[in-house]
């Protein structure tokens, strides 16, 4: 019987090692479960899984999945006891984290009545909301309040300005907001947005282009800086292969 368990309590020990190692354990967590694999292994689960803390996280996330509306209930408790501008614009991220973009837009919408109504970050969030229910007109109306703010400079925000353009049939305004993202070492999402919409506009040769000078950046960071880029590195190689072969 015990023999049969050796495969499972070798997996236990296995997992235990590679955990401690990626999460920089305490060396000492290293002699336990090699001298008391079974034994240890346990002890290092219950240290790591089970302290107060992650309990108290667990019971936290569990509500939240149980009943969908619970973290959206909290809020709304605590904006009817405090009506502040905080309260209102964390609930309406949370109504647009879980997806419902229209009630999240109204929260942004009643927070643009008081004194924060040209804060860049209500502003953003507007032309994020309005973005993902194509309320295009919307989202170039509130870009023009952001243009002049730094937080605006090189976000998604802005790149979603420049789409809301194209969407309205406005192509020379949209390739005027790209043009001010195109700066040479830096802002590749941006960038890689502005090859995609040089591609549908029929402009492969200038599309291609784009993607050539960020690949010739890409050859010349540092392993540190590819390891940071490493998600739009492989979408600006994989755009390439798509549509330049």
């Amino acid at each position: 019987m015990l023999l049969r368990l050796y495969p499972l309590i070798f997996i236990l020990q296995a997992f235990c090692i590679y955990h401690a190692y990626t999460k920089g354990a305490a060396q000492k967590w290293y002699w336990i479960i090699l001298f008391f694999p079974f034994i240890g292994s346990l002890f290092y689960l219950y240290d790591t899984f089970y302290s107060r803390d992650n309990i108290s996280t667990i019971k936290e996330e569990f509500k939240s999945r149980l009943v969908s509306n619970y973290t959206i209930d909290k809020l709304e408790n605590e904006l009817q006891f405090s009506d502040t501008f905080t309260n209102r614009l964390r609930l309406a991220d949370e109504h647009l984290n879980v997806g419902n973009h229209d009630r999240a837009l109204e929260l942004y919408e009643s927070c643009t009545k008081g004194i924060y109504k040209n804060e860049p970050a209500l502003l953003m969030k507007l032309v994020q909301t309005n973005y993902q229910l194509e309320n295009y007109k919307e989202v170039v109306k509130y870009g023009e309040q952001l243009s002049s703010t730094k937080e605006y400079k090189n976000s998604r925000q802005k790149m979603a300005v420049a789409w809301s353009h194209f969407h309205l049939s406005d192509n020379h305004s949209a390739e005027k907001v790209f043009v001010e993202m195109n700066i040479n070492f830096s802002n590749y999402e941006g960038r890689l947005e502005y090859a995609h919409f040089l591609y549908q506009v029929d402009k492969a040769v200038q599309s291609e282009k784009i993607i050539e000078e960020l690949l010739e950046e890409i050859s010349h960071m540092d392993a540190y800086e590819r390891r940071l880029k490493k998600a739009v590195i492989k979408d600006i190689k994989q755009f390439r292969k798509q549509n330049f072969g």
